[in-house]
């Protein structure tokens, strides 16, 4: 995976384990068959991160995609698609960065080569406005995670996530440990039946495909 999106983590380990973790997500198939949930992404990769020995969390948000004089919100309040639940959450490291994971549904609703994955520094000194995060983006657009409001089904969500996220997490952890031998494997498996992605079919319930995506919509 291209993860010239880390560039801005100045931390050398943070942006070498960030750097691993999303080649590694992409190897197991993890962005396209979750990159769509918010929730599961943003708290699989808070798991990992802690595991890892660092501080992260999950934090309840909403985003704007501005160009122009328009604004393509995601999570935000009112702008969820059928099937959806308002809000979007991302994950905080160290208190200094913003990791966005759960960015899968703005290809189909967005732009199709938007990418999956997002870092950006949190705004050091808070402006009344709500925004933690603000990144410039290609063609004059800028991207801004905001707090000033928050789904009240944040909570209640994660919640509901948890299972699917300590199943993938057991995915992961195995890779990790027992990496040389699962590329070997994918070497001699064909590229669209590989075993890290039946394993992670197995791993999606028929609930899963319902769960809450991050949900956007184009304003005017």
């Amino acid at each position: 995976m291209n993860t010239a999106f880390l560039q801005v983590v100045k931390d050398a380990d943070l942006a070498r384990d960030l750097s691993r973790i999303a080649d590694d997500f992409d190897i197991l198939g993890f962005f396209h068959h979750f990159g769509s949930s918010c929730f599961a992404m943003s708290a699989l990769l808070a798991q990992i991160l802690t595991a890892k020995g660092y501080k992260a969390r999950v934090q309840g948000c909403y985003a704007e995609i501005r160009q122009g004089n328009g604004v393509f919100y995601i999570g935000y309040q009112g702008f969820a698609h059928q099937g959806q639940k308002e809000g979007h959450v991302v994950c905080l490291v160290e208190d200094k960065y913003l990791i966005d994971f759960g960015l899968g549904t703005l290809k189909k609703h967005y732009a199709a080569d938007f990418k999956p994955a997002l870092a950006c520094p949190l705004v050091s000194n808070a402006d009344g406005t709500g925004v933690i995060a603000h990144l410039p983006l290609n063609d004059g657009i800028d991207m801004v995670w905001r707090t000033d409001w928050i789904s009240p089904m944040v909570e209640a969500e994660l919640r509901t996530q948890t299972p699917t996220v300590q199943r993938v997490f057991a995915v992961f952890d195995d890779f990790q440990k027992n990496r040389v031998a699962h590329l070997v494997k994918k070497l001699f498996t064909d590229q669209h039946t590989s075993k890290a992605e039946d394993a992670l079919l197995v791993l999606r319930q028929p609930a899963d495909l319902n769960e809450s995506q991050t949900e956007q919509h184009r304003a005017a």
